[in-house]
């Protein structure tokens, strides 16, 4: 057994686990030279040492899975076939570089508003704020308030609308008076970037009318009526669309029935 080290040894050499070089044999990766038929110890080779350094290149350094290592080293051996799945593999990199900046964004806003949150917690009751023009991109619905939860389960609405912080609800006030009680004009988010595939409303600038709540179907709908009645008292004109503003996740909510929402009601001067 001349020049046959053992896994430990190995191990020991090229600073990788004893568990790493199992999982090679065990997968077809990397075969010891030799196994020993009285005591079963694995035994390799010092050509083999090479290998696994390559193996440990692909996988730890590029992030190539060990399939795919396997795959390269056992069938692509064309300097093309490389190139096509080196190729590939810079692809996925990219994409899961995309998806990983857009979670680092989200979890950086979702920090901000948390922070926000402790500085000024947020307020039950009725007010008025300056709001700066923004982009809601919804989906079109004619529902009760009641049957959303329904629309957003039996649809996949919750998967379709992109990755935001920021959910909305969108409103016609006329409705209120309607047989069919608060309808569900439209489902959607607040973002700043494009989202194809979905419509598009810009929410003015301007002052709005606020009232924030506990949600509830019930509150809801006593939201529109005290700003109806607010708006009376304060001799001001209310514009027809209303918007229920909420976070898209809260911590740490149990239900939906924790969630602080702003009903917004544009003021015409």
């Amino acid at each position: 057994m001349t020049n046959l080290y053992t896994i430990g040894e190995v191990a020991r050499f090229l600073k990788i686990s004893t568990k790493a070089l199992r999982n090679y044999d065990d997968m077809g990766l990397l075969k010891p030279c030799y196994i020993s038929p009285e005591t079963k110890y694995r035994y390799y080779s010092y050509e083999q040492f090479f290998i696994i350094d390559v193996v440990r290149y692909l996988n730890k350094t590029l992030g190539i899975p060990l399939e795919s290592v396997k795959k390269l080293l056992e069938e692509n051996k064309e300097p093309d076939q490389l190139l096509t799945q080196l190729k590939s593999h810079k692809q996925q990199l990219e994409s899961r570089m995309a998806a990983l900046e857009s979670s680092r964004q989200l979890t950086e806003h979702l920090i901000e508003k948390i922070e926000d949150q402790k500085k000024y917690p947020g307020k039950i009751g009725i007010y008025e704020k300056y709001q700066m023009s923004r982009n809601l991109y919804y989906h079109k619905l004619d529902i009760s308030i009641y049957d959303i939860d329904k629309y957003v389960t039996r649809n996949g609405a919750d998967e379709d609308l992109p990755e935001t912080n920021t959910m909305c609800l969108l409103f016609s006030r006329s409705d209120l008076q309607a047989e069919d009680g608060l309808i569900v004009r439209g489902f959607g988010v607040l973002s700043e970037k494009k989202l194809p595939g979905m419509e598009l409303k810009t929410i003015r600038e301007g002052r709005y009318i606020t009232r924030s709540f506990l949600y509830s179907e019930e509150n809801t709908i006593t939201a529109f009526n005290e700003l109806a009645k607010y708006a009376q008292v304060k001799g001001i004109v209310l514009d027809e669309t209303a918007y229920l503003i909420s976070p898209m996740v809260k911590f740490p909510a149990c239900s939906k029935y924790d969630y602080l929402m702003e009903l917004q009601i544009m003021i015409h001067l």
